[in-house]
């Protein structure tokens, strides 16, 4: 599934104290490739069970959903930007594409009435 070490190890922290079916099904509810960028998966190192148990209970990821959004907010902010980043590009050669034909235009009627 996953060959990023720090979410292997976030996983199997979180694995002491969640049930696995609560991790199986935030795991199983997320994209197939949610974890192929790696600068999309920010997950934290904790130095002890306290640091786990009190993230797990801030993030109320007893509950599959909160566990799979922890994962999802992040590769839906990266699609987004993608996204984004390609409308501006569409955008930019719509009106590169406009002004060309503007200069089309007033090139051709500069050579039909002089």
């Amino acid at each position: 599934m996953n060959n990023n070490i720090n979410v292997r190890t976030f996983l199997a922290e979180l694995r002491k104290f969640l049930p696995e079916k609560t991790i199986y099904l935030a795991l199983s509810s997320l994209p197939e490739d949610i974890f192929d960028k790696e600068e999309n998966v920010n997950v934290p190192c904790f130095a002890n069970d306290e640091e786990v148990q009190e993230f797990i209970n801030k993030n109320g990821f007893e509950e599959p959903d909160n566990l799979a959004n922890f994962f999802l907010k992040p590769y839906y902010d990266s699609l987004e930007d993608e996204i984004n980043a390609i409308l501006r590009d569409m955008e930019e050669s719509e009106r590169a594409r406009a002004e060309i034909e503007s200069v089309t235009y007033d090139l051709e009627y500069m050579s039909i009435y002089g």
